[in-house]
């Protein structure tokens, strides 16, 4: 674990500025719908995100579903039900545990997922070309350790 050390302000204001730039800046804006949208609509990302899980996973329990989304049961049954909607998924009986949902991708559901992670790969490609192959490198860390950083505020106590 890292040493506790004092961050300088304009630092921390700095890396403050990028992360509100990346989830909510004009140019996050335009990426969403690159990377997100078809020639008829724009899939929420919160729905892409729920569509790629049971594409990449396979069929799987509403449950488990949950789990893997980090979200309650209530949000993973409302964004099933309108990928539903759309065509992308239906629920299915378990073959082996009748009382038991599971939900799973529809071919249109799979196409549409196919291409929305077509586009991100492409995006992706696109930023990390903009860095050297060892700078590649590092981000990579960099953001790996930014996440862990951040899972581990986010179970601290409000209250604290």
């Amino acid at each position: 674990m890292a040493a506790q050390t004092t961050v300088n302000v304009d630092l921390r204001r700095r890396v403050g500025y990028a992360w509100r730039e990346i989830r909510r800046g004009a140019s996050a804006v335009k990426v969403r719908e690159l990377f997100y949208s078809s020639d008829d609509q724009l899939l929420d990302q919160a729905l892409a995100d729920t569509l790629g899980v049971i594409c990449q996973r396979g069929p799987m329990r509403m449950g488990d579903l949950a789990e893997a989304l980090h979200i309650t049961p209530a949000s993973t049954t409302r964004a099933v039900s309108c990928l539903a909607d759309k065509g992308y998924v239906q629920r299915v009986r378990n073959e082996h545990d009748q009382r038991s949902v599971m939900v799973e991708a529809t071919l249109p559901g799979r196409e549409r997922y196919g291409k929305i992670s077509a586009r991100i790969q492409r995006g992706l490609t696109d930023i990390l070309n903009e860095f050297t192959p060892e700078e590649q490198v590092q981000l990579a860390e960099y953001l790996d350790r930014f996440v862990a950083a951040v899972d581990k505020l986010a179970q601290t106590d409000p209250a604290e």
